[in-house]
């Protein structure tokens, strides 16, 4: 970890993103107390006023502060950006300013070789030019493996949990979870768990542990709900509640139909689905089964079944309804 105490996160990877953030809050120190010093805004929503409030405030009875905003790179009226650059640097020593950043990374034609560009966060984005000027500030990438890299980052998170993957075995498992990192953790923990760190997963491994049994069912059963089977994606997730976490659930059907919203707009737009799979929104072997799934759906219904799945993901936060009632209640309602 730098010295720095403005973290600036980019990228498509969430789970990584998540990650960052509990090492930050490692490095506060014994006395940092999350319900007296942490903050969560959204700048999609938070106002430069209330930013700006909540980064200049000092620490409640301890050392250090930690204040997180989402969206950070938010669209903002090209007149306020200066003032809301400034906002975001008058941070004082004694508070880390996360901002996370969502972006995606595309490849782009360099002469004769292809290169890895972000979207939208490019070097002359007005965000990055003003938060590379000021000496506190990092600027920290964290994109979605592809489909090429995603067994060599199962292998890295493997020994980052203290523990060895075979490569065939990595493979293996990408091509059953595709490049959500959140569930592959997840599902790696399960694996070394199992071989008790003893030894290396093998590919025997991820055949009998991953694809008959555990969250991987997730997927299957998303894949029935997706193309119209509803009395199996529920018989399905009744199952899956009965040895799951929820919150993994929701995590992935959330991850879903995100995906089914940008397949969705392609398809409105004409464009070609291999764009989607050069940005690591989906694998090139899903292309079909996703188009089949999104032709099912308009926007306008994708859209309202993504703010369902928002309101229950808050809903679980402030224990307003049980998560695991609300995931059965939306197979139906899908």
């Amino acid at each position: 970890m730098t010295k720095a105490n403005i973290h600036l996160l980019r990228g498509d990877d969430a789970y990584s993103i998540a990650q960052h953030i509990k090492k930050i809050a490692a490095t506060l120190g014994s006395d940092f107390n999350p319900s007296m010093n942490l903050v969560r805004l959204d700048a999609k929503t938070a106002t430069l006023e209330e930013i700006q409030t909540a980064i200049s405030t000092l620490p409640f009875f301890g050392g250090s502060r930690l204040v997180i905003i989402d969206s950070a790179a938010n669209k903002i009226d090209k007149a306020r950006q200066e003032k809301y650059v400034v906002t975001l640097t008058s941070v004082p020593p004694t508070t880390h300013l996360v901002l996370i950043a969502e972006d995606h990374q595309k490849w782009k034609k360099d002469g004769n070789h292809w290169t890895r560009i972000w979207e939208t966060l490019t070097p002359t984005h007005w965000l990055i030019k003003g938060l590379s000027e000021h000496p506190s500030t990092e600027i920290i990438d964290f994109a979605l493996p592809d489909e090429k890299t995603m067994g060599a980052w199962i292998t890295a998170e493997a020994k980052m949990q203290g523990g060895e993957i075979d490569a065939d075995a990595a493979q293996e498992l990408s091509r059953h979870i595709g490049n959500d990192t959140s569930i592959a953790s997840q599902e790696i923990a399960k694996l070394l768990m199992y071989v008790n760190f003893k030894r290396p997963v093998t590919r025997e491994d991820v055949l009998e542990l991953v694809s008959d049994e555990g969250s991987t069912d997730v997927f299957k059963m998303l894949d029935h709900l997706m193309l119209g089977d509803t009395r199996t994606a529920q018989s399905m997730m009744h199952g899956l509640l009965g040895d799951s976490q929820p919150e993994v659930i929701l995590g992935a059907v959330i991850h879903r139909f995100r995906q089914l919203i940008q397949v969705r707009e392609a398809l409105d737009d004409g464009d070609d689905l291999k764009e989607l799979v050069s940005k690591r929104v989906i694998f090139f072997n899903q292309v079909n089964d996703y188009s089949k799934a999104a032709r099912r759906f308009s926007m306008q219904r994708l859209e309202e079944i993504y703010k369902r799945l928002l309101q229950m993901d808050v809903q679980a936060k402030t224990s307003q309804v049980d998560l695991a009632t609300n995931l059965e209640m939306l197979i139906m309602e899908v």
